[in-house]
């Protein structure tokens, strides 16, 4: 039912353009500065594109989202989980909320444990995860209210209990994928093969650099 146009930074982020083809409505997922306006106007004008929402699947600390200067241009509602910082959000979200995009609907999954406001959206056939699961992943815990248990509970009671076939695109990839599938991540991710107990010890043992932005993202992404 929905046209997606995935956007890939050089630095390895991933927003997309989710359209219905027949109403030419549209909705934004994890715009970026880093791409640029003109990366998702042109995509809105060559394709005559209404845009009715900017979707961001939580408040993130790698880069700096663009989704107020997309809302200014291109008019829109910001839609984030309602316990986001963010204060000029249009849209508070909660799990099982429902947005109306075009013919269909994009379902609302709240899928906490990179952050405690981590969202999943899902249309037909396909999951916008964020940072939650990543393609052979998962985001990491370590700050932004992240808990590693909860994580857990989001991938095995929300996100591997969706049918296999479902399409998983997440907001970041550094290997130039945009896509995988739950069937996929449920065999071949490593972190889906740990026990739960294993996978709660090893994340919350998890502490890499912090992304090279986390002091102007986070700030920025959240007043």
């Amino acid at each position: 039912m929905y046209d997606i146009t995935p956007i890939h930074t050089s630095r390895g982020c991933l927003s997309y353009i989710v359209a219905d083809p027949v109403t030419r409505e549209a909705a934004i997922i994890d715009p970026s500065q880093e791409a640029g306006p003109d990366a998702y106007g042109d995509i809105l004008k060559e394709k005559g594109l209404e845009l009715r929402y900017i979707l961001e699947t939580h408040t993130h600390a790698d880069h700096v989202s663009s989704a107020r200067e997309l809302r200014g241009l291109f008019g829109g509602k910001i839609a984030m989980h309602e316990s986001s910082p963010l204060p000029s959000k249009d849209i508070a979200l909660a799990d099982g909320s429902t947005l109306s995009l075009g013919r269909g609907t994009i379902e609302v999954l709240a899928t906490p444990g990179h952050t405690d406001e981590s969202v999943t959206y899902r249309i037909p056939g396909a999951v916008f995860t964020g940072d939650a699961l990543l393609i052979g992943g998962t985001g990491r815990t370590d700050f932004q209210r992240g808990n590693s248990t909860d994580l857990y509970e989001s991938l095995w009671q929300k996100l591997m209990r969706l049918p296999e076939e479902t399409i998983v695109h997440p907001a970041h990839n550094y290997e130039g994928r945009t896509a995988s599938t739950i069937g996929e991540e449920k065999r071949e991710n490593p972190r889906l093969q740990m026990e739960k107990e294993t996978f709660i010890a090893a994340l919350d043992a998890h502490h890499p650099p912090l992304p090279e932005l986390f002091d102007t993202a986070v700030p920025k992404n959240s007043n």
